[in-house]
């Protein structure tokens, strides 16, 4: 299974830190946090580890 960023399209390997929204879109952490500072974003749901994301809440 292949997940992209919403942000940037590249690729979310397994150890990437991300974050999740209340729509289920998940982002690199890095790409979230500099989106945050230039567009209204949906509100986030969690963040961590690519691995503890799928598991948390099966994507």
């Amino acid at each position: 299974m292949k997940i992209n960023c919403t942000c940037c399209r590249g690729k979310l390997e397994i150890n990437d830190k991300v974050v999740i929204d209340e729509l289920n879109s998940v982002y690199h952490a890095d790409c979230y946090s500099e989106m945050e500072l230039n567009e209204n974003l949906i509100n986030w749901k969690d963040f961590g580890t690519m691995a503890v994301i799928l598991e948390k809440h099966n994507l």
